[in-house]
């Protein structure tokens, strides 16, 4: 089953971004991710070890970002949570008699594996937490509007983007 902490842990990045004047503790990102705090600790740890992220203990206390989510790459959140972008490879057990092709296959999975690993990261890399983050945003504002009950034509003539937000448009 594939992991969801690499999701996860971008999930809380994208939270701090997009409200980065309010404090946010562990418990307060849990539930608005409905997961369990101590989950939400551990991906925090993660990220404050790796300088993304400052914590404060103590009353007023939680965590925020350490820099500008324009200077977080997807590709160091990666390497934080050390997520393989791939597929896991099966293995032959001891057991099994020796199969020249089975060993040659497998050698060549891997070789393959890697390669499209070290593909995702120079992508990701290329995508920062400031660009993920309008994007969620934008798509929280038009959602936001739709269950207000304004139209298209309504959003499209009364709306623009600025800085990954929809804006209303001053008459």
């Amino acid at each position: 089953m594939p992991s969801t902490q690499y999701a996860s842990t971008l999930h809380v990045l994208i939270l701090l971004a997009a409200d980065q004047d309010s404090v946010h503790t562990s418990t307060s990102l849990a539930a608005r991710m409905d997961t369990n705090p101590v989950v939400l600790r551990r991906i925090i740890a993660d990220l404050s070890k790796a300088g993304l992220v400052t914590t404060r203990r103590g009353a007023g206390g939680g965590v925020s970002l350490a820099n500008n989510p324009e200077d977080i790459t997807l590709g160091q959140v990666a390497d934080v949570i050390e997520a393989d972008m791939t597929f896991d490879v099966h293995h032959v057990s001891d057991q099994t008699e020796a199969d020249f092709l089975t060993d040659a296959a497998l050698t060549a999975i891997e070789a393959q594996r890697r390669e499209l690993h070290a593909a995702s990261i120079v992508e990701l890399d290329r995508i920062t937490l400031r660009d993920i983050m309008q994007a969620a945003t934008l798509r929280a504002d038009l959602a936001r509007l739709l269950a207000d009950g304004l139209s298209d034509d309504q959003i499209r003539n009364g709306y623009r983007i600025e800085k990954g937000r929809l804006v209303a448009i001053d008459d």
